[in-house]
């Protein structure tokens, strides 16, 4: 019998799948709330609570990844010798290997997936889309969806704890600090974002070496097929230079011009990307003139760069998912005179990187439960100002700014968590656009 701990949208798809199945299960959300409304719903519930639970009867749980497998709550389960997994784990036993194409990163993986997804579907390739973006894993079984590939987003949480899965492609986008709260210290988040890359003789691990960690893991596996990509010229590998990509990896030196990017690509930090989906590309043997064309008309996701409003008199951009330094800090590359807004919960202690870009900064607006410690970082280097509310800091911007002739850009690119005043990044996200259009439009 399986146990499901956490009655999320992936912990609720595995007890779906189970039901249709007629396996039997037992399963526990700590939310009040969330039990409740599943019981209204004429839930077949089988609640049990971790400490309530006959170890006998379980063979294995699958917790969800919004809880740690450190989490004192299932200890319970760990003293009973109860096999813990993620939902990546009885996926990977049930789809064959050979269709997945795994996508993972800091930062940048929503993007990667999701383009890598439009241009199987530009070629007329049946795809699933899922994971840590849109649909959760299992769905693939519940709504009967039997495409010939998956792209799937996998966060660390998901890959703690799959000995099944052995993607066909593997990508590996960058790592930088991130979810330190989850983990012992940064080297235990790097094992596990290292986990995606496939020992399998069949596989293919696309990996990006521009920065020092994932440079350490690609020649760490170098006996397995990997793939380098860089937004710089390397020796070997897949390059970008003057607006073509170099690629020395399937060729001895070929060159693909791209005379046109997506505005939503249009970062320098998403070269990366993209040169991680031609990777894909050349791997399928697809259409590259499809490929180029994808990456000339690619609408981005919600709330990743996304322009509000961008015209002669301002830009207006946001970027909620940048829930970590390293994600803002990257969002600040393709402009200058930034009224940057900052703050929510931090996830890490040390924002003194911002100085680094002060050129770039013409103020500083926080926001949120870290302001304070933002502000003690940064307040004597760069002018920053504290405000309560989303809403005042976005009317303190249009103040300041009223009597100034030069182009307005505003720049909503956290670099912390939305936990203390929204559900999530979403929420946060849309919160800042209601207030954009109500106040400008």
């Amino acid at each position: 019998m399986k146990y499901i701990y956490g009655l999320n949208k992936s912990g609720l798809s595995l007890v779906t799948y189970l039901k249709s199945i007629n396996e039997k299960y037992y399963c526990w959300d700590d939310d009040e709330t969330i039990r409740e409304k599943l019981i209204k719903t004429n839930f077949k519930t089988n609640f049990i609570k971790p400490n309530h639970l006959d170890a006998k009867l379980v063979d294995e749980a699958f917790i969800t990844p919004g809880i740690s497998l450190q989490d004192k709550k299932i200890d319970i389960l760990k003293k009973n010798n109860i096999k813990l997994f993620r939902d990546l784990e009885l996926y990977s036993r049930l789809i064959n290997c050979e269709k997945i194409i795994a996508v993972t990163g800091t930062n940048g993986k929503s993007t990667t997936t999701k383009l890598i997804g439009d241009i199987l579907q530009l070629c007329k390739i049946k795809n699933f889309v899922g994971g840590n973006i849109g649909l959760p894993l299992m769905e693939f079984k519940n709504l009967k969806i039997d495409e010939l590939y998956h792209i799937i987003e996998l966060s660390s949480f998901q890959l703690e704890s799959a000995p099944s899965f052995s993607p066909f492609i593997s990508i590996l986008l960058n790592i930088s600090p991130d979810h330190l709260d989850r983990y012992d210290n940064y080297e235990d988040y790097v094992s596990q974002k290292e986990k995606i890359i496939s020992s399998n003789q069949n596989s293919f691990n696309i990996i990006s070496v521009d920065n020092e960690i994932c440079s350490k893991i690609f020649r760490k596996n170098k006996q397995n097929k990997m793939i380098p990509i860089s937004i710089d010229p390397i020796e070997e590998g897949i390059f970008f230079k003057d607006g073509h990509i170099i690629d020395k990896f399937f060729y001895k030196s070929e060159v693909l011009p791209i005379p046109e990017i997506s505005s939503s690509l249009s970062s320098s930090f998403n070269k990366q990307n993209i040169l991680a989906a031609y990777a894909v590309v050349k791997i399928l043997k697809l259409n590259t003139n499809k490929f180029v064309k994808c990456v000339s008309n690619f609408i981005g996701l919600p709330h990743r760069m996304e322009e509000i409003i961008n015209n002669k008199e301002m830009c207006i951009i946001n970027n909620s998912k940048a829930t970590n330094v390293e994600a803002a800090l990257k969002s600040l590359q393709n402009y200058k005179n930034v009224n940057l807004i900052l703050g929510g919960q931090a996830k890490e202690d040390n924002f003194i990187s911002f100085i680094n870009q002060k050129d770039k900064i013409n103020k500083i607006y926080l926001i949120g439960k870290s302001a304070n410690v933002i502000f003690q970082q940064l307040g004597s280097s760069i002018d920053c100002e504290i405000f309560d509310k989303l809403e005042d800091a976005l009317k303190k911007i249009f103040l300041d700014n009223a009597i100034k002739k030069e182009l307005l850009t505003i720049l909503f690119s956290p670099a912390c968590t939305s936990f203390d005043q929204y559900k999530d990044f979403e929420e946060r996200g849309n919160h800042f656009k209601n207030i954009v259009v109500s106040s400008v439009l």
